[in-house]
């Protein structure tokens, strides 16, 4: 009798890629885009002050020096900046403020979108409280003072907490409404 050998063949992205491509199917990189349809905000960044904008699946075509300094004799210097990403920052500033109304995605590899996802329940109209004003206005329902998500003031605090790092603010109302 004689024996099989089985052979195992691994293909690496690389070299997927064509193959998949080439037959229309779809493209590798298609598969780490997220879709952002589902989304009823979408912050655009600034790519200048993104970090790991060279991480992202699509290269930019342009590539941003950061941390070049000029010292007097007008050399300029490489000064490498550590631990500091502007876009987590912000992230966290939104996560801390609105985490009550929504939800925030970002890829943290170069992306260039922030995702926002109203959370269904904060959309509910809720009695006036001092205490639970903040992102909220006060409206008159059945003769009664309520609460509810404020979303113009909102989307104007995205656009102020992240000045210089935010380039615009895309608010899809078709999907939602208060």
């Amino acid at each position: 009798m004689q024996a099989r050998t089985w052979e195992t063949s691994l293909m690496s992205p690389a070299s997927l890629c064509p193959i998949l491509s080439s037959s229309g199917l779809l493209s590798l990189q298609m598969v780490f885009r997220p879709p952002l349809d589902f989304y009823d905000v979408l912050i655009h960044l600034n790519p200048n002050q993104i970090p790991r904008h060279l991480e992202s699946v699509d290269q930019p075509l342009k590539s941003f020096s950061r941390g070049v300094v000029k010292n007097s004799t007008a050399v300029k210097i490489l000064f490498p900046v550590v631990d500091y990403d502007p876009v987590q920052c912000y992230l966290q500033e939104l996560r801390d403020a609105f985490s009550d109304l929504a939800l925030f995605f970002y890829d943290k590899h170069g992306g260039e979108v922030i995702a926002v996802l109203w959370k269904p329940l904060s959309f509910q109209p809720q009695p006036f409280k001092v205490s639970s004003m903040k992102g909220r206005m006060v409206i008159t329902l059945n003769n009664e003072l309520v609460c509810v998500p404020n979303v113009e003031a909102i989307l104007e605090d995205f656009k102020v907490l992240g000045e210089g790092l935010v380039k615009s603010v895309e608010a899809r109302t078709e999907k939602w409404t208060i």
